[in-house]
């Protein structure tokens, strides 16, 4: 056997040039590839415990940094805590915080900052034109779209963002999550994280409407009894939207603290999945042809939790 291997191996060297014992040297080690996954640093992760089940955020410091300083410090004083999600639309979004803001300290306001300029480096697009962005792709697992240098996040089912009044300068401390794309908010609010692990359980919140004018009148007005009688209305239909606890994962003693990667959206693993959502031209069931193009919306980055960093 290893008689006719070095044969062989003469023989190819003889049609390809190649001297024999080169032919019969191994080969070289492949070069090491990227990691396909990143960890989610511990400050920029947010633990939300609702009703429903745990929902897990990621921050996008880079993306809005007044934004993510502002969470940080509200999820510090335990900000959200025994608040509700008031506001859950079917189709829309699910918000949250206080629905009140007369009854609680006031915050001052945050700038918009629902797009950024920054270079191209980074940007993976997604391979197909976009309805809504003249480019869209990814950031460090964030669904962007971009032009000429401006760069912003998008309003993807899991967005974390946050509302607003009528000027772009009111953002506070109400935040929202959309429940389907709406696209049509791009570049109008500021998003500054996504859900990476739950989102089921915020669809699965019941749909409440925000109180109407004349229940915020009668909350606060002058007749105590009323008031009363109305505000104990309105928590009896958020009650099963209720906020149990908001926090950092960075907060939480490090054998308590749960961990979370990302895949990295430049590996061949993240290309590879984009085209096998493209494409599917070899599932027999089809009888058109396929568009073989990707709605950004509609493939988020895959997330994993990860085994705790040890101390």
């Amino acid at each position: 056997m290893k008689r006719a291997l070095a044969l062989t191996a003469l023989a190819l060297a003889a049609c390809t040039g190649v001297p024999a014992s080169l032919a019969e040297a191994p080969a070289a080690p492949a070069a090491e590839t990227a990691p396909s996954w990143r960890a989610v640093e511990p400050e920029n992760l947010v633990i939300l415990d609702a009703p429903t089940g745990q929902v897990v955020i990621e921050l996008f410091p880079e993306a809005a940094p007044a934004h993510v300083a502002r969470l940080r410090e509200l999820l510090a004083k335990g900000f959200y805590d025994g608040e509700f999600f008031y506001r859950v639309i079917e189709g829309h979004v699910a918000q949250a915080g206080r629905e009140f803001p007369i009854a609680s300290q006031p915050w001052p306001n945050l700038p918009l900052e629902a797009e950024r300029a920054v270079s191209a480096e980074g940007f993976v697009p997604l391979g197909n034109a976009d309805l809504f962005a003249p480019e869209a792709g990814h950031r460090s697992g964030f669904a962007v779209g971009r032009e000429g240098g401006q760069e912003w996040l998008l309003n993807c089912p899991g967005a974390l963002g946050m509302a607003r009044d009528e000027g772009p300068d009111t953002g506070s401390t109400e935040i929202y999550f959309p429940l389907q794309p709406r696209r049509y908010l791009d570049r109008n609010y500021t998003i500054f994280g996504r859900i990476i692990d739950g989102m089921e359980h915020i669809q699965r919140l019941p749909r409440v409407n925000p109180s109407t004018e004349e229940e915020i009148n009668a909350i606060f007005g002058e007749d105590k009894p009323l008031a009363y009688q109305i505000a104990m209305f309105r928590r009896s239909k958020l009650n099963f939207n209720a906020v149990f606890a908001v926090r950092l994962a960075s907060a939480m003693p490090e054998s308590e603290r749960p961990a979370y990667e990302v895949m990295d959206t430049a590996s061949a693993e993240w290309a590879a999945l984009k085209d096998s959502k493209r494409d599917y031209s070899a599932v027999p069931a089809f009888i058109a042809p396929p568009v073989n193009k990707l709605d950004i919306c509609s493939l988020p980055v895959p997330t994993r939790q990860a085994e705790p960093a040890q101390p």
